[in-house]
């Protein structure tokens, strides 16, 4: 199947020429799937209370990003801990609303750890929220694929980046590929409800 003709117009003027039309059939209302906390294994406490509070980011973030700063700080020279508190303190930034601080972050820690997908998939949830997609396609794709278990985000994220840049074709493959690693992720199964594949 591919993926070359696309089309974007009102329901009522749906066309195919000669190859595959999706159609947009209402804005995308998905949000970036950008859950991923990085677990400090070894750290000290201060750095897992950090990832302790990401995993319970709509609680207290307020709690959790003071916890995340002083891992920060704590962790001197130790650049994978340092770079883990940075992603989940952006997390925490990202769920209190506060994306500037959430995009400083992100940019400390993809400068710490650049080829780090958990990392990766977080922050490109920041641009995405941020209003900058094409940041977030740059930032997975130069990370390496994640393990199985966070393909979906990272295939969601593309997703909702592609499609917020109009590019259709490369947001539904992307869904798919979304319900391939993880069938029943639900903000994936909205997303695809509002394209419509000519001929189907």
């Amino acid at each position: 199947m591919t993926m070359s003709k696309i089309c974007h117009a009102p329901m009522r003027q749906l066309a195919a020429f000669g190859g595959l039309c999706v159609l947009l059939a209402a804005p995308a209302t998905a949000g970036p799937a950008g859950t991923y906390v990085r677990r400090i294994d070894g750290g000290v406490p201060v750095a897992e209370r950090c990832a302790e509070a990401a995993m319970h980011a709509r609680r207290d973030t307020e709690a959790g990003i003071a916890a995340c700063t002083a891992a920060i700080w704590d962790a001197g020279r130790r650049t994978d801990t340092k770079a883990g508190s940075l992603t989940n303190r952006a997390l925490l930034y990202r769920y209190a609303g506060d994306v500037r601080s959430a995009l400083k972050d992100c940019s400390r820690a993809l400068a710490m750890v650049p080829d780090h997908p958990g990392t990766a998939v977080t922050c490109a949830a920041v641009y995405i929220n941020a209003g900058k997609p094409r940041a977030a396609i740059g930032v997975l794709e130069d990370a390496p694929l994640p393990a199985p278990g966070l393909q979906y985000r990272y295939y969601h994220n593309l997703a909702l980046a592609h499609h917020d840049l109009g590019e259709y074709a490369q947001a539904y493959h992307y869904i798919l590929k979304t319900l391939e690693a993880k069938p029943d992720f639900l903000p994936a199964i909205k997303l695809k409800k509002q394209y419509r594949v000519a001929g189907e």
